[in-house]
């Protein structure tokens, strides 16, 4: 931590405070909202809402052309290397987690950067849910350990 330089950190502050506002004004942090889209059965009877395709197509077109961008740069602006994720295939494990996040996403209606951005509304049951999903990626870190726990723990 006490490597990083201000432009770092103030770039992280300034792509947390856009993401955070971008959840509110997209509606992602109202679990109904979220709910109606995930629903694609509802389709034939109309009540599928697919207003927050608009939230996720850009924000893959965004993050696309950002990779595009970066794969001809040396380094990032404000780090030494880009990180890169640890794991690049499709395997059990992908689709294990994923399966695991989906059904946590689908029973709740919220995903983590939704439910930390609803810390300042406190609404009923958002403790529980954080402190489970604290808990939750607690115990994924000790049933399949990662080189990226390591390297959080080295950088203690």
């Amino acid at each position: 931590m006490a490597n990083l330089k201000l432009p770092y950190l103030a770039t992280a502050a300034l792509s947390g405070a856009l993401f955070g506002a971008g959840l509110y004004v997209s509606q992602m942090v109202d679990a109904r909202k979220v709910l109606h889209f995930l629903d694609v059965t509802a389709i034939p009877s109309g009540g599928w809402d697919p207003s927050l395709a608009f939230v996720i197509v850009p924000a893959i077109v965004i993050m696309f052309l950002a990779v595009q961008l970066s794969r001809r740069q040396q380094a990032p602006l404000f780090d030494v290397e880009f990180h890169e994720p640890e794991y690049a295939r499709i395997d059990r494990r992908l689709i294990g987690g994923a399966a695991l996040f989906g059904i946590g996403w689908g029973m709740a209606g919220i995903c983590p950067g939704p439910a930390l951005s609803l810390i300042a509304f406190v609404p009923d049951g958002l403790w529980i849910f954080l402190l489970a999903m604290l808990i939750g990626s607690y115990a994924g870190s000790l049933i399949v350990p990662s080189g990226h726990a390591k390297r959080l723990a080295d950088a203690r």
